[in-house]
């Protein structure tokens, strides 16, 4: 697989991460870093710890609150669980920010990854199979590119009904926001299943990969709710090779998009009760 960079000629800056969460990435870059250490960072920095605390409720999987503190956090979820919690929380705050170059207003774009995270969990349920805690996390993830060409686009004349978004981000930047969303990871050296899993996840044919079936399946399904769709979501359209490889029928869809509300419903008011007390 060819890895590429952002072209220099156009200067794209990579979205600068709250200190804490930088810190923390840079920890986790190490080979052999332990819990406590990032538990440090978490509980030296109020306003962070309480970012990681409200996560913990949709990574928790149907708890019906959230973790006390980060100690109880790494209790609950396991060492592999919270360390793929401290990944996200680090990206959250980029994810929260209006992109007005997809039509995203503040919030939206993070509304739009959670009900993703939940939908990829929705399909292994429906499948009768255990979900996948790696494809949860990389759907949290799969839309940080945006964040990245947002600018380049509202700068950039919109797209018509004769171009794609993908083409007006091709035209723009040389890459799309798969791409985009891989080289960020890249740069603070995320794992290679997570980089790969964002740079496929319109393409997962290109790839054998599970992940990249999974997060497409649950993109589709949130994009056809409307969560957090922006100018470009209905654009989209599910890749039938990969609805054939997990057999899912428009019932099948149905049901998995229902209880994707219902859960995305429950997790927003986890993560709000989180911020109340």
């Amino acid at each position: 697989m060819t890895k590429r960079t952002l072209p220099p000629r156009w200067g794209i800056p990579m979205p600068a991460l709250p200190a804490s969460g930088a810190r923390t990435l840079r920890l986790l870059q190490q080979r052999h870093v332990e819990p406590s250490q990032i538990l440090r960072v978490m509980e030296s920095d109020e306003p962070w710890a309480r970012e990681v605390l409200q996560l913990a409720g949709p990574f928790g999987w149907g708890r019906v609150r959230s973790p006390e503190d980060p100690t109880e956090a790494l209790a609950q979820l396991g060492q592999r669980r919270f360390y793929q919690l401290a990944w996200v929380a680090a990206i959250v705050p980029v994810l929260r920010e209006p992109v007005p170059g997809y039509g995203l207003l503040e919030g939206e774009l993070w509304d739009h990854s959670l009900a993703v995270a939940l939908a990829t969990r929705e399909v292994f349920l429906e499948k009768g199979l255990r979900p996948c805690e790696e494809a949860f996390t990389a759907a949290m993830l799969h839309d940080v590119g945006k964040v990245i060409l947002g600018g380049m686009l509202e700068t950039d004349p919109a797209p018509g009904a004769e171009m794609t978004y993908e083409e007006a981000e091709l035209r723009a930047a040389g890459m799309d926001h798969a791409e985009a969303g891989a080289v960020f990871l890249e740069h603070w050296k995320l794992p290679p299943w997570l980089i790969t899993a964002v740079r496929f996840h319109h393409a997962p044919v290109e790839c054998s990969f599970l992940i990249p079936d999974l997060i497409h399946l649950a993109d589709a399904v949130c994009l056809s709710l409307g969560v957090g769709a922006g100018r470009d979501g209905l654009r989209h359209r599910m890749c039938p090779a990969v609805a054939e490889r997990w057999s899912v029928s428009r019932r099948s869809l149905e049901r998995i998009a229902s209880r994707t509300l219902d859960t995305f419903a429950a997790a927003r008011q986890v993560m709000i009760d989180g911020v109340r007390r």
